[in-house]
C-alpha cells in the first residue's frame, strides 16, 4: 500500500475511531484500526464488542492496499506531526508514516485476523447533527458510567432514543436521575414508532465529530448512525428494570422557583468548601424572598449558608437536601439563562427545565437525600 492524503483529516478520522475501541481489549484485534486503499479514498475501522465505527476520505492511491495498524499509537502519531500532508507506505510488516522530512514507523497486525464489519443499513429518518450532539451531551449527565460493572444494570449506563412522528425523544436515567430532550425528527417514510436502548459512553464517541444531516437506524441487532464521511453501530442494550419514561413527573408542582443558572452554579460551587474531603450533601432551602444553600463539614465542622435572588413563583417554603455535584452537572449543560425548578415535597423529585418552555425542551430530575 501506498497513498497520500491530507494530513489533519486523517488525524482527525483516526482519532475519532480509535476513540471508539474498547479501552482494555482481551482480543489484540480490537485495539488494532483496519486501513484499506483503493481508488481514489482510504477507510479507516475499528471495531469492538459493542460495535464498529469506519471513516473514509479522499486519497491519493498510488498502490492499493489493507493493513492494520495499532489504533491509539497510530491516532497519537499522525495527530503530532504539523504537515499538510501525509504519506503511508507498508513494508516489512511496517506501515511507514512520513510527513515532510520525519519518519514513523508502526508495526502491522495480522490482517487476516480482522472480524467482517457489518454493512451500512438504509436510514430510518435523519437529525440535524448541532441539535443531536447537544442532546446528548444534555442527557448523558443522567448516566452512571460504571454500571457496566453491576451485573444486568447496564441500563443505567444506557441513553435512550424513541422516534415518533416528527420528533425524537433523548432521554437517559441511572434511577436517581433523569434527563430528557425532544428534538426535531425527519422520518424516511412511515416508519412508526422507533426506539432503541444503547451505552450511552459508546454513543458520545461516536456523536463527536458527526456534521450536517446524520442518519440514524433503528431497526436490526445494533444501532447506525452516522454523516456522509463517518458511520457507528452500536449495540442494543436490554431494558431490564429501567423505569419508564412516563412515570416521570412533568407538573403539577407544590412549589415552583426562576433561578439564574450562572447564580445558583456559583452559589452551589461556594456553599461546598467547608465539606472539605468528604461526600458534600446541600440544603436548599425555597424561601418567598430569596432561596438559601446551605452545608456543613462532616468532619471540618464548619458551615455556610449562602443565598442567591430568585423569582418565588407559587407554592409554600420547602427545604430539599441532594447531592451537590448532580445538581451542577444538570445545570452545566442547560442552554437557557434561567430555569424553573419544580418541587413536590422535601422527599419528592427535584425538576429543573428553562424558564420558558419555548426556549428548550430539556428537563433534568434530581432524586433528593437524607440528610
Amino acid at each position: 500500500m501506498k497513498v497520500r492524503l491530507a494530513r489533519r483529516q486523517f488525524a482527525d478520522l483516526l482519532a475519532w475511531t480509535a476513540s471508539q475501541l474498547d479501552a482494555k481489549p482481551t482480543n489484540p484485534v480490537f485495539a488494532g484500526l483496519l486501513i484499506e486503499a483503493a481508488e481514489d479514498q482510504v477507510s479507516i475501522s475499528g471495531t469492538s464488542y459493542s460495535g464498529d465505527a469506519r471513516a473514509t476520505l479522499p486519497a491519493d492511491v498510488m498502490e492499493p492496499g489493507r493493513i492494520v495498524v495499532p489504533g491509539r499509537m497510530a491516532a497519537q502519531v499522525v495527530g503530532a506531526y504539523n504537515s499538510e500532508l501525509i504519506e503511508l507506505t507498508d513494508a516489512d510488516q511496517q506501515l511507514e508514516l512520513a510527513a515532510g522530512r520525519d519518519v514513523f514507523r508502526l508495526s502491522i497486525l495480522a490482517a487476516h485476523d480482522f472480524p467482517r464489519l457489518s454493512e451500512r443499513r438504509s436510514v430510518d429518518g435523519t437529525v440535524d447533527s448541532r441539535e443531536l450532539a447537544s442532546a446528548v451531551r444534555q442527557v448523558a449527565k443522567a448516566t452512571d458510567s460504571d454500571a457496566k460493572t453491576i451485573g444486568n444494570e447496564l441500563w443505567r449506563s444506557a441513553i435512550q432514543f424513541v422516534a415518533d412522528g416528527d420528533r425524537l425523544l433523548v432521554w437517559a436515567t441511572d434511577r436517581y436521575r433523569m434527563a430528557a430532550r425532544t428534538i426535531p425528527w425527519t422520518p424516511a417514510g412511515d416508519q412508526g414508532q422507533l426506539e432503541a436502548l444503547v451505552v450511552g459512553s459508546s454513543l458520545e464517541a461516536a456523536v463527536k465529530g458527526l456534521d450536517g444531516e446524520i442518519g440514524l437506524s433503528f431497526k436490526g441487532k445494533t444501532f447506525g448512525i452516522g454523516d456522509q464521511v463517518r458511520y457507528s453501530t452500536i449495540g442494543l442494550i436490554d431494558p431490564g428494570k429501567r423505569i419508564p419514561f412516563g412515570k416521570f413527573p412533568t407538573g403539577g408542582f407544590t412549589t415552583e422557583a426562576i433561578v439564574p443558572v450562572a447564580d445558583l452554579v456559583d452559589t452551589i460551587r461556594r456553599t461546598v468548601l467547608v465539606a472539605g474531603d468528604g461526600k458534600p450533601k446541600i440544603l436548599l432551602g425555597f424561601g418567598s424572598d430569596d432561596i438559601t444553600v446551605r452545608a456543613a463539614g462532616d468532619d471540618t465542622g464548619a458551615t455556610a449558608m449562602n443565598h442567591l435572588d430568585g423569582q418565588h413563583l407559587d407554592g409554600p417554603a420547602i427545604q430539599i437536601a441532594c447531592k451537590p455535584h448532580w445538581l451542577q452537572e444538570a445545570l452545566a449543560v442547560t442552554d437557557t439563562p434561567d430555569v424553573r425548578i419544580g418541587l413536590f415535597g422535601p422527599t419528592k423529585p427535584i425538576v429543573i427545565t428553562a424558564a420558558d418552555p419555548e426556549a428548550s425542551s430539556y428537563r433534568h430530575i434530581v432524586m433528593p437525600i437524607r440528610l
